[in-house]
């Protein structure tokens, strides 16, 4: 099938057929009754968007290594890893021990804190452009904090986004907001012309790849080509790499020999715990500093730096080094390839980022057969086809998780 446009976000898929949703509840009773518990106190069961899909989710129970178990006691090869965050699987033993080892100590204080320097140190040495780092809680607000330095530093309000992008929840970072202008993936004359427009851009934000827009890498020169044109009509250049620091020592940016003025990060630099991050230029952080900078950028934060997520930070990242990231690298092209190959009659491709993967289906309606089959076969991953593999997956694991989307297209054909 032809790759997927540059539009919007993957559409949400439409509810299995019946019979495939009648097995799915005979083998989950456990799971409706916590979903339906889930509702009386939760809008729509759920606290977390992309964790609901019809008929309703599979509720978790436990999680070790490269396996989950829902509450109804099945077993799951885990290929979601909370959407990237978790690149060593569940409760990876060096960062629980860690984590451990810290809780009677205290793990938040009004003060400065030598973890949170040692994250930031490692994030410095790892990432060539990044030459000072403030934390925030997520990614979202890692995003906004960038937009507000960005403001700050060119006087500008306007932020240029990509078509299919996501960095964040926050209405500031939405399509629709008033001060947010839209340009489609992979068009540099089209990011040109908006750059050139009337209304002065303050900052560019992109990631390597669409990641919640199907994992749609950019071509090759097209963030080159962005950055400098930004720099050239006066905005800042930064690079989303929240999803894809996995994907490099120094995240995706030193693969593509990009030096962005900011860079967002989150997920696997937080170990499992919520963390986000912009890191850049000394100049532009020092915009935070209220002491030294007049009508700076106030940033406070309760929880920014929590000492949990900077323990198993920096042990997360001592973990991921080049070789690990080769060893995912690999599999993730060795398993687009066998579930490439697997599609006997049913019209799908495979999108990859390093070990992050999104299976795309035509019509994009059958995902959510996919979706439900792999559950009955044990594999647990995303409704929207997304897959993000752990250092904890085998080769063995990964045969079976092969095997797993040939039994799935081959039903699929069976039902259509």
């Amino acid at each position: 099938m032809p790759k997927p446009t540059s539009t919007t976000r993957m559409p949400a898929p439409a509810i299995a057929g019946p019979g495939l949703v009648a097995e799915y509840r005979d083998r989950t009773p456990a799971s409706a009754a916590a979903f339906a518990r889930a509702e009386r106190v939760l809008p729509g069961g759920e606290t977390r968007a992309v964790t609901s899909y019809p008929p309703y989710p599979v509720v978790l129970a436990d999680g070790c290594g490269a396996r989950l178990w829902d509450v109804d006691g099945h077993m799951y090869l885990d290929l979601v890893n909370n959407y990237t965050a978790l690149v060593h699987g569940n409760a990876f033993a060096p960062v629980t021990d860690a984590v451990a080892d810290l809780l009677p100590r205290g793990v938040v204080f009004a003060s400065p804190h030598h973890h949170q320097v040692a994250l930031a140190e490692r994030l410095c040495q790892r990432i060539p452009s990044v030459e000072r780092v403030r934390f925030t809680n997520s990614g979202t607000e890692a995003a906004l904090l960038a937009t507000r330095i960005a403001r700050r530093a060119t006087g500008r309000s306007r932020i240029l986004l990509f078509d299919g992008a996501y960095h964040g929840s926050a209405t500031a970072l939405m399509p629709n907001s008033p001060d947010v202008v839209v340009a489609p993936w992979n068009d540099l004359a089209a990011a040109e012309r908006l750059l050139a427009g009337d209304q002065p851009v303050a900052a560019v934000l992109a990631e390597p790849f669409l990641g919640a827009g199907g994992v749609r890498p950019a071509t090759p020169g097209f963030l080159a080509g962005v950055a400098e044109a930004a720099r050239s009509r006066g905005a800042l250049f930064v690079l989303d790499e929240v999803q894809s620091l996995r994907n490099g020592v120094a995240g995706q940016q030193g693969e593509l020999g990009l030096a962005p003025d900011l860079t967002l990060l989150g997920k696997v630099i937080g170990g499992g715990f919520p963390i986000g991050a912009v890191g850049g230029r000394a100049d532009l952080l020092a915009l935070t500093v209220g002491s030294r900078t007049p009508g700076h950028v106030a940033h406070a934060g309760t929880f920014n730096g929590h000492l949990a997520a900077a323990v198993a930070g920096l042990v997360t990242l001592d973990h991921l080094d080049g070789a690990a990231i080769d060893r995912l690298t690999t599999a993730g092209e060795r398993l687009a390839a066998r579930i490439t190959a697997a599609a006997a009659g049913v019209d799908a491709h495979v999108t990859r980022a390093g070990s992050i993967l999104n299976v795309h289906l035509d019509p994009p309606e059958c995902l959510a057969a996919l979706h439900l089959t792999l559950l009955l076969d044990g594999v647990y991953t995303t409704p929207r086809g997304m897959i993000n593999l752990s250092t904890a997956l085998t080769d063995t694991d990964l045969d079976e998780v092969a095997a797993a989307y040939t039994r799935a297209f081959a039903r699929i054909a069976d039902d259509t």
